[in-house]
């Protein structure tokens, strides 16, 4: 059996176990691995994970980074995570008019559990102290 040195973590990721069984010889390994990571590469960024990039690169609400001249790159993340709590919170004071309009029009069945209005509630409060959090320190 040929043994790979170094190891190619691309190709043991797609053939798991099975790829010692194989006894590729080391060229083969490689090429297939440089395969592998050139296709990685090419792939495009799902949204998903290219948003959350964006929130640590000082990325407000709106997806745009924080431009405001004249502070500190660290104040400039509090902000944009400031108007990120700030959307969360619009967001959720929605959800929660809407979970007093079920209970009020609608039947037990469509209506909200208590424990998740509860959960809503209670990220309501965290949300809003960790904006003023932000908003409290000093821009240093």
């Amino acid at each position: 059996m040929t043994e790979l040195y170094p190891t190619y973590p691309r190709l043991h990721t797609l053939l798991g176990d099975a790829l010692p069984d194989l006894e590729l010889p080391n060229a083969t390994a490689e090429a297939l691995e440089d395969a592998l990571t050139e296709a990685d590469e090419a792939a495009p960024t799902p949204a998903f994970f290219k948003r959350l990039r964006d929130v640590t690169r000082c990325h407000a609400a709106d997806g745009e980074p924080w431009t405001e001249l004249r502070i500190t790159p660290a104040r400039a993340r509090d902000l944009a995570c400031t108007s990120r709590c700030l959307l969360a919170l619009s967001a959720l004071g929605g959800v929660l008019l809407a979970t007093q309009a079920a209970r009020e029009l609608d039947d037990a069945e469509a209506q909200c559990p208590p424990l998740t209005e509860e959960g809503l509630l209670h990220a309501v409060q965290l949300l809003a102290d960790h904006a003023g959090t932000l908003l409290g320190r000093s821009p240093l």
